[in-house]
């Protein structure tokens, strides 16, 4: 029972999560021009919707913490696909997009797989299971590996990094923050005098740590692109790497695991990947992006017309303010 009251907590989280993320990235995109800065900080932390959409993505946090004490990481992280349906039909009202008939399509991919594998896992994982010092230190060695790497990468290449680094290194930090959260709560539960006498606190270090990074990723990633393709990729690469550790490390398997079911959990698993694929290759601000750069090589491709670039007849300020403006700016309609 315990389980799927955590079920319901995640899915109260992903509402969080969405709705924060979707008032986050359109505060971004205002502010930041296609690239997030440390001099945007003081002017987003002015702005009342970057300041919702934070206390949003921290009830959201708050929401699924709670459900990670009450059930496994593999059953509670998957959930978190249901931010990506809402986040994309509120970026798509927000932007005055149609959603187009394949971008449904991706979007009852990833959730059809998503209940798929959460329903498996309900039944193979074991909430009770206990966590070896062994797995904690594994888990915390990896981790401030990965910190050390993907903050130096940031530092150093950030300004060639697309957003697509960005969003699979938020998703990587988060998985293994929701595991170290997990066992965490697990010491804390087992603790035979008060309940911070068992914590790990080299463990909460570096999950917050590596929460922090993630954020920053995450606003850097939406910057780049619209919310819903970042969501998209955090919603499967975030429980990839959580299940991973948990069947792998924590030894989070229950006696009802079976190939069979590991291999009904790898198939759903694969329909939401492929999901997340087709809504990146047929979302409607792609599609207007896609357009819009046909558009700008046909211009080239005509000597001194000016008319064939509309941009440059407006003088160089403006031109370059048109090129450089985010296309999740632009609102488009697609069919």
């Amino acid at each position: 029972m315990s389980q799927w009251l955590a079920v319901a907590l995640a899915l109260l989280s992903a509402v969080c999560l969405a709705v924060g993320t979707q008032q986050q990235s359109s505060a971004v995109a205002d502010v930041a021009q296609g690239r997030l800065g440390l001099r945007n900080v003081p002017e987003l932390l002015r702005r009342p919707r970057w300041l919702l959409g934070l206390g949003l993505l921290g009830a959201g946090t708050g929401l699924n913490v709670t459900a990670l004490g009450l059930a496994t990481v593999t059953v509670v992280q998957p959930i978190g696909v249901v931010a990506l349906v809402i986040t994309t039909l509120l970026h798509a009202r927000h932007r005055r997009l149609r959603i187009n008939r394949r971008t449904w399509t991706a979007i009852g991919l990833c959730t059809a797989g998503g209940a798929v594998f959460v329903t498996c896992a309900v039944a193979a994982t074991d909430p009770a299971q206990g966590v070896s010092q062994w797995a904690e230190h594994t888990v915390v060695v990896m981790l401030v590996v990965l910190t050390c790497v993907l903050g130096v990468s940031a530092a150093m290449f950030g300004r060639i990094l697309g957003g697509t680094f960005y969003v699979v290194g938020a998703g990587i930090l988060y998985g293994f923050v929701a595991v170290l959260v997990r066992m965490t709560l697990i010491r804390i539960q087992g603790s035979a005098g008060t309940p911070l006498d068992d914590v790990n606190w080299l463990a909460v270090g570096s999950a917050l740590v590596a929460a922090v990074l993630g954020g920053w990723f995450v606003q850097t990633a939406f910057a780049a692109g619209p919310p819903d393709l970042v969501i998209a990729g955090l919603t499967v690469i975030d429980p990839m790497v959580g299940v991973l550790l948990g069947l792998l490390v924590l030894g989070e398997a229950a006696p009802g695991f079976s190939v069979p079911v590991g291999m009904l959990m790898a198939g759903a698993g694969g329909v939401a990947i492929v999901g997340v694929a087709v809504l990146s290759q047929h979302h409607p601000e792609v599609l207007e992006r896609r357009a819009e750069l046909a558009r700008q090589d046909r211009a080239q491709q005509v000597p001194g017309s000016s008319a064939q670039c509309p941009a440059a007849s407006e003088g160089p300020a403006r031109g370059r303010a048109a090129h450089h403006r985010p296309a999740h700016d632009r609102p488009g309609r697609h069919a």
